[in-house]
């Protein structure tokens, strides 16, 4: 009698589900950026195109009407608002996969969830901010609200990615990575300084509702130069300790300094040229942009120092 063989199961179904999570994780954190990235971006443009009030009632524009007037201050206001809106959505379902990711680590997890609780947050900040006609405070909090969630999504999809490439580098910080975080912290403070400058300045971001603006201008300007001095030397130290790096990290941090660079040439200008809006719209993106950048920077330098030190050590070559 022929001898029965057994059967034999394949386990592709785990890795196979491991992979398209992974994937459409990676994507949504990508989209979810992109969109929350267009956000700091066009509340900018409300602010500064003085369209803050252009739709006075919450969530609807007019109190008979959700879609705004034919008026380009309720029309950039509502627009803002629509981008809002998606990315909340993107950031929600972000946070979901996230949730459904079980293999990743935990903190990975939680700034999917911050990401998607701050893009929520935004949305009574903002009525409130509507409501109290643009307080300058207010005003400052919505914008570095919006930026810290910035933050909490670029780091969730470095780490997307690194998850996507299955790289486990979990690990103590060594000196040149706390030096790249440093310098994170330093652009944080360098754009907190910044808001206050905006909030003493001549975009209110209203003309028909007087508001007040909060300290004074020349004052906070200083601040901000010298916080931008810090910014800029604590980057180039980095940029220094990474010049014989091979990888990626090199050519991220060079980007960032150029864009800063640029940054500062563009800010510059705007002081010395009475701030047209079109100007600081332009100081805006970059701000986000070069935030964005020092955020994927650090993050590179944490992952690449942390794989060569777990990596084996090549053996001397025989005499």
């Amino acid at each position: 009698m022929a001898s029965e063989s057994a059967p034999v199961t394949l386990r592709v179904a785990p890795l196979a589900t491991h992979t398209t999570l992974s994937r459409w994780f990676l994507r949504s954190t990508l989209a979810s950026l992109g969109v929350l990235w267009l956000v700091v971006v066009t509340g900018g443009l409300v602010r500064l195109t003085s369209s803050g009030l252009g739709c006075r009632h919450w969530p609807t524009c007019t109190s008979t009407s959700i879609v705004p007037p034919d008026h380009y201050h309720a029309l950039i206001e509502f627009g803002n608002r629509m981008v809002s809106g998606a990315a909340l959505i993107a950031a929600v379902i972000t946070a979901i996969l996230a949730w459904r990711l079980p293999w990743t680590a935990g903190w990975i997890r939680w700034m999917a969830y911050a990401a998607a609780a701050g893009t929520f947050a935004q949305v009574p900040l903002g009525a409130i901010t509507v409501y109290y006609d643009l307080n300058p405070l207010l005003v400052i909090s919505h914008f570095l609200l919006a930026m810290a969630v910035v933050v909490c999504a670029t780091w969730t999809a470095f780490e997307a990615h690194r998850v996507a490439r299955d790289h486990d580098v979990r690990g103590a910080l060594g000196s040149l990575e706390l030096h790249a975080w440093l310098t994170v912290a330093a652009c944080l403070a360098l754009i907190v300084s910044g808001t206050f400058v905006t909030a003493a300045g001549p975009h209110a971001g209203s003309t028909t509702v007087v508001v007040k603006r909060f300290g004074n201008y020349y004052d906070a300007a200083w601040v901000h130069v010298r916080v931008a001095t810090v910014y800029i030397a604590v980057l180039v130290a980095l940029l220094w300790r990474l010049r014989r790096d091979a990888g990626r990290a090199r050519g991220i941090a060079l980007c960032t300094f150029a864009l800063t660079l640029l940054q500062f040439g563009v800010g510059e200008y705007q002081y010395r040229n009475n701030l047209p809006w079109e100007v600081v719209a332009a100081h805006v993106m970059l701000a986000v942009t070069v935030l964005t950048l020092s955020v994927v920077l650090a993050a590179e330098v944490t992952t690449s120092r942390r794989l060569d030190r777990r990596a084996p050590a090549v053996p001397p070559a025989p005499a």
